[in-house]
């Protein structure tokens, strides 16, 4: 779902970056579990619907925080509720 939007991309978005920040791996050379591993320190369990995974790609209207690139319109979308239930279920490294 990351990569449909373009969250791998080198240099603008998260293809590159420092620790604390969503660093997914190159379109070129994928490893999923890498990427796996860079999601879920954007998992907050004791919140986890104050994830930034779900709240920085969010709507500022919907309750978003900031992130230049709003994917999710509001919380009722497909695949922000996939992703939704994903967090809530409990992901671990």
């Amino acid at each position: 779902m990351l990569v449909a939007h373009g969250c791998d991309v080198d240099g603008d978005c998260h293809g590159g970056g420092i620790r604390g920040t969503l660093q997914l791996s190159p379109p070129t050379a994928k490893d999923t579990r890498y990427d796996y591993d860079q999601v879920v320190l954007q998992v907050t369990s004791a919140n986890p619907d104050q994830s930034p995974i779900l709240t920085r790609p969010l709507a500022l209207a919907a309750g978003g925080t900031a992130h230049p690139l709003k994917v999710f319109a509001d919380t009722n979308d497909t695949e922000y509720r996939t992703l939704r239930a994903w967090v809530r279920a409990g992901v671990t490294p």
